[in-house]
């Protein structure tokens, strides 16, 4: 048996060990499928069918965790940031049922396919534009240059807020998820998120507010205008689910993006696969979010003692649920440290299975579809110009903050290119 010390780690140190991260959870994953981590003072869980299980709703665990993490052991924390701790119970990602239930019941009217589909010769445009942009030019730096002009623009677009907001975002998603997703986030990080929630909820109350007297198409008024037998949302519910689709259908999908660019620059045999394939992109970019796990787990509490593979899990208790870990888990997906488009996708983990199934994931779908596909039926290769690029610290959604690449257009040498 491994030593729990030998193969235990602590998150904050991604930076560092890049994908070594997804090296340490198939470690655990293998010793132990109920792991207590001392660095992180709670419970890993890393197998397919656990994973899961907690995410299913019929263990004892709460999604009404951020605030008890944020500030856990430091209850001073909460008084850094009064608003975004009363905002976070209004978050749908931070209920439970019956509350989540409600809120995913009308948030649904205003998120669906349709709405998606509104949007999306919008974003085709969008990528047609910067790709033509970055062809010209050679070079691009992946996140600024490429992928946060195609996130941002279309969720923008999908929400109804003018473009003129798009130069806030960046420092919205990146003040926010640091705050949230960063393990004992330091005192500026939690001032930062602080402040770009106040600026947010200001705008987007504003833009709520237009829609009731003027009714556009976008989500905005879908949220207004959402029903169900006479329930309907509250301001703080719109405001805070509007908060979340912007990160999370914004900054999840500007790295999936950028970690995807990076993956592709290492395995010419899967972009030749993306050329001659379109019908399969949908199929091909799941088992691509799969294999670079961008998103790597997230966190429940425990909310009364109960006891799981004979470990005894008391009340309190943080546990992280690692789809990264049941993403490569040899139980359910053979070879799974193996790139293969041909594989299927429906025990995939990346948008997390049972209630919390991320409301957002049609347009992250659409998004990273249109993008893969016509990246490479222009170019033959982009080609990632520095070596080992480093990880940012939250480890929630990975992301490569800086990724300076080089265009190879169709006509080159593929060979060569590869």
């Amino acid at each position: 048996m491994v030593a729990n010390d030998t193969l235990d780690f602590d998150f904050n140190t991604l930076p560092q060990i890049g994908n070594g991260f997804l090296t340490r959870l198939n470690a655990i994953r293998e010793a132990d499928p109920v792991f207590w981590s001392d660095h992180q003072r709670g419970w890993i869980v890393t197998r397919h069918a656990d994973v899961t299980e907690g995410y299913s709703g019929r263990l004892p665990l709460s999604t009404a965790r951020l605030v008890e993490t944020v500030v856990q052991g430091f209850p001073e924390r909460a008084a850094k940031m009064p608003v975004l701790m009363k905002s976070l119970p209004n978050w749908i990602i931070n209920a439970d049922p019956p509350a989540h239930t409600r809120m995913r019941s009308l948030m649904n009217k205003a998120f669906g396919i349709k709405v998606v589909n509104s949007v999306r010769g919008f974003a085709q445009a969008n990528i047609e534009a910067v790709l033509d942009e970055v062809a010209e030019r050679g070079t691009a730096e992946c996140n600024e240059d490429i992928a946060r002009v195609i996130t941002a623009k279309t969720i923008l677009k999908l929400l109804g807020v003018p473009q003129e907001h798009l130069p806030r975002l960046k420092g919205w998603a990146t003040a926010v998820v640091g705050a949230l997703a960063t393990v004992n986030a330091p005192d500026e990080m939690l001032a930062a998120g602080e402040r770009a929630v106040l600026e947010m909820f200001e705008l987007f109350a504003e833009e709520i507010e237009k829609r009731r007297a003027n009714p556009q198409d976008d989500v905005f008024t879908g949220l207004v205008q959402a029903v169900d037998g006479g329930d309907r949302l509250t301001m703080e519910e719109m405001v805070g689910s509007s908060v979340v689709l912007l990160l999370a259908g914004h900054d999840t999908t500007l790295n999936s993006m950028v970690l995807g660019v990076e993956t592709l620059s290492r395995h010419p045999e899967h972009r030749q696969f993306l050329r001659e394939h379109p019908e399969g992109i949908d199929k091909a970019v799941l088992e691509l979010m799969r294999y670079f796990a961008m998103a790597t787990g997230q966190t429940r509490l425990v909310v009364e003692d109960f006891e799981w593979h004979g470990k005894k899990l008391k009340k309190g208790d943080p546990v992280y649920l690692m789809q990264a870990g049941a993403n490569r888990d040899p139980r359910v997906f053979e070879n799974p440290e193996v790139l293969d488009f041909s594989r299927e996708g429906y025990n995939n983990m990346t948008f997390a299975p049972g209630i919390h199934h991320c409301i957002g994931h049609l347009l992250a779908r659409m998004q990273l579809n249109e993008f893969f596909s016509r990246t490479y039926q222009r170019f033959a290769q982009v080609e990632v110009i520095e070596d080992n690029p480093q990880f940012a610290p939250p480890w929630v959604f990975r992301g490569i903050p800086k990724l300076d690449v080089r265009f190879h257009p169709i006509s080159s040498n593929v060979v060569a290119a590869g």
